[in-house]
């Protein structure tokens, strides 16, 4: 509830003391529980306060013919964190430039609307002055305790005024925020002639700025640095002669330690005084220069980007940091969320909307810092963060009624800042891209390409139906995670999952694997044991490398496929089985068939639904986010905090992978368990075959390429035959002799026909 003393009443007229505007009063007779809501509108007018009173509310209303839409909306956000700054208890100046008189009326109202939401008391200087003068200097009881917002138009005031700020500044450091505007006509006559009269006070002894040093002075030596600094402040708001309030003001930030604000009060200021103070600063720094302070913060972000494994804790730890050496209104680290800047983590008095930042926007397209204008309220600046030689994000800071801070000091503690929590960033924004469409469906299927996106249609198609499916696919592409995910996306999703290699057992055991047996069907056949058929009653049943399946196995197979039930082995009767069957093989069955190691009429029972899963080689686009994802999950089962460097993320991008998305896993912990747990990891770290391909893939030469795209070719064709050097030489057209020569001359002799690497 807002007090109506506020207003003054004279001739019939009621008029608003922070504007000036006409108000009109109205009583209604209402329920006291009943409370309006302040500032809604009726007609043309909204209703700035309202006094209940037992079954009455007395109701002030004012003409709103204008609204905020017409307003400068950064303006408004400046000074609604302005009020926030002033809480503090630092009184401070809000410096408004409006030529029109009109605009600049309607924007003191809004102005003032703000302020009474915030809890503040609007009241234009003038008119404080007025009313203590009336009130003998007493402190009216309305204002006695409250928070002022105090308006000076082209900051000429009354001796009363003067005297009246003078008593404020000296009596105690509530917030209080004065608004100085400049503009091209005067509203204070009209309003003095309306319900006003300035009487010379007799009670102006003392009165003078001197005085407000001289008490700034006394708090500084009895140690009250937070009560000198705001009758500081208060002196450089009322004193033409500036040189020694700042002066002042310089000691009691010097004596908190605030050493960057104290040297930015002196930088205008060239006298004797001033010189003196400056040497303070620097014994309080330590030497000559400010680099100490510098140091010291960077040390202080390293340590909570170290100590924090969250890096959006770490990154709002260093954002309040940051605020509190610049004395910021708003401290924000942007990143770039789908094309889109956004607050990452921020510290301040409002979570920064896109409207806030345009300039942040900017900065990320470009990667140029906005340097610190020091046009007054509404003050900002950004800076890139790189990591590496991409642009990963800005750091975005604004201060509500001017930089407290030189334009050298914002760019040297943003440049520091920007390059300690650059890796933060970095892992940030890798973790905030969320998958998308049918990836979110399937979030183990890492890639955005086209082709990694065409396997997760096929995958999503091939759950919705009851068939079987066949994924062709070369060793390490992730076949087996493509089946997990047809199961997962499938109506069997609750029912068990079972998987056979089969090429790993023999025929015995593949086929007792699959279909059971009883005890004593054959020797070490101590009990009796359910087959994978029946294990994944319901559900589903995976059989990776279905080629190397035995003619045995595949004619029981086919039965089984056919009648929809299974004999164990050892046994004489059969049992109904509902399993959905998932084969995968890494060379296509066409081939197999062909060669006769495959049952024809098999490979129509299993090739109903075919999903073919392309090699990484195929798709590199992946590897960055596979490398994010991979890397991401064997930090979290290492706890370890380092990060690959940009220039290692582009070498394993180089390489051609025969080994697929297995190789890429095995690398990358290799990598994690050889280097350090903490900081960036180079190219260094990388095994050296990988170097070594993506130095060969730099070279311009017809020959090297040559040479280098034979070896791919000979890569890709072992892989594709399981590392079978007979399969691999008659898909290249050559003997098995003509295979080996071409590998030791393409240095592949590691390559021994029993496996890719």
């Amino acid at each position: 509830m807002l007090m109506l003393d506020r207003y003054l009443v004279a001739s019939g007229r009621a008029v608003d003391l922070a504007t000036g505007a006409a108000v009109r009063f109205h009583t209604r007779a209402v329920p006291a529980r009943r409370a309006p809501t302040l500032f809604t509108m009726r007609g043309r007018c909204w209703l700035i306060d309202f006094d209940l009173r037992k079954h009455t509310r007395l109701e002030v209303w004012e003409r709103a013919d204008k609204m905020d839409a017409e307003l400068d909306q950064r303006t408004l956000q400046a000074f609604r964190s302005a009020i926030a700054d002033a809480r503090d208890g630092q009184p401070r100046a809000f410096d408004v430039v409006e030529p029109s008189a009109d605009k600049w009326q309607l924007l003191q109202r809004v102005l003032a609307r703000e302020a009474r939401l915030a809890g503040f008391v609007p009241i234009a200087a003038d008119a404080l002055g007025a009313v203590l003068a009336e009130a003998h200097w007493r402190w009216p009881s309305w204002i006695k305790d409250r928070s002022l917002v105090l308006f000076a138009t082209d900051t000429r005031w009354s001796p009363d005024a003067s005297l009246a700020l003078f008593r404020l500044a000296t009596r105690d450091a509530r917030p209080h925020l004065i608004v100085r505007c400049a503009t091209s006509e005067l509203w204070r006559p009209k309003l003095a002639a309306t319900v006003l009269s300035i009487h010379d006070s007799a009670h102006q002894d003392g009165a003078g700025d001197g005085s407000l040093v001289e008490r700034a002075e006394a708090l500084h030596q009895a140690g009250k640095m937070v009560e000198a600094e705001s009758v500081a402040r208060w002196s450089v708001l009322l004193s033409d002669d500036e040189g020694p309030a700042r002066c002042a003001l310089a000691k009691s930030l010097t004596g908190q330690r605030r050493l960057l604000e104290a040297r930015a009060a002196l930088a205008s200021i060239d006298s004797a005084e001033a010189e003196a103070v400056r040497a303070s600063i620097r014994t309080a720094a330590g030497q000559s220069r400010f680099e100490p302070a510098m140091v010291e913060g960077l040390i202080d972000i390293l340590r909570v980007c170290h100590e924090l494994d969250d890096p959006s804790a770490a990154l709002s730890r260093v954002a309040d940091m940051l605020r509190s050496s610049m004395a910021a209104s708003v401290v924000a680290f942007i990143i770039a969320d789908r094309q889109h800047p956004h607050s990452a983590a921020h510290a301040g008095a409002y979570v920064p909307s896109a409207a806030h930042l345009r300039l942040a926007a900017q900065t990320l397209d470009t990667g140029i810092a906005s340097p610190l204008t020091g046009c007054g309220p509404g003050d900002e600046t950004t800076w890139p963060i790189r990591y590496g030689a991409s642009i990963v994000g800005a750091v975005w800071v604004q201060w509500a009624m001017g930089a407290p801070l030189t334009t050298n000091d914002v760019a040297t503690l943003l440049g520091l800042a920007a390059a300690a929590t650059a890796p933060a960033v970095h892992a940030l924004n890798e973790r905030l891209r969320a998958p998308r469409g049918a990836a979110s469906a399937i979030p183990d299927l890492i890639g955005n390409s086209p082709a990694i996106e065409k396997v997760r249609q096929a995958v999503l198609k091939a759950a919705a139906s009851p068939f079987p499916v066949l994924i062709e696919g070369e060793s390490g592409a992730g076949k087996e995670l493509v089946a997990r995910a047809v199961h997962a996306a499938s109506l069997r999703r609750s029912k068990r999952f079972c998987a056979l290699n089969c090429a790993a057992l023999s025929d015995e055991l593949v086929e007792a694997e699959l279909f059971g047996h009883t005890r004593g069907a054959f020797t070490g056949a101590i009990a009796e044991r359910l087959g994978l058929f029946e294990e994944s009653q319901g559900g589903t049943l995976f059989l990776d490398e279905v080629a190397e399946l035995s003619a045995r196995v595949q004619a029981k197979l086919l039965r089984t496929l056919q009648e929809g039930e299974v004999r164990r082995v050892g046994e004489s009767t059969t049992r109904k089985v509902d399993a959905r069957i998932v084969a995968a093989t890494n060379r296509p069955l066409g081939g197999e068939v062909t060669a006769g190691h495959f049952r024809n009429d098999l490979r129509y029972r299993l090739d109903v639904l075919r999903i073919t899963l392309p090699p990484l080689r195929e798709r590199v686009d992946d590897i960055p986010p596979l490398v994010r994802h991979i890397w991401a999950t064997l930090s979290e089962r290492t706890r370890s905090r380092a990060v690959l460097s940009p220039s290692a993320l582009s070498l394993l991008g180089a390489y051609d992978w025969p080994g697929n998305v297995r190789e890429l896993q095995n690398v990358l912990a290799s990598v994690m368990v050889s280097a350090p747990q903490r900081g960036v990891i180079g190219p260094h770290a990388l095994p050296g075959h990988i170097s070594r391909a993506a130095a060969v893939a730099s070279r311009a030469t017809l020959a090297e390429a040559r040479r280098e795209f034979e070896a791919r070719f000979v890569r890709a064709a072992l892989a594709r035959s399981g590392g079978r050097a007979v399969s691999a030489a008659r898909e290249l057209g050559v003997s098995r002799q003509g295979l080996r020569k071409l590998t030791m001359r393409l240095g592949l002799s590691n390559l021994d026909g029993r496996g890719t690497h």
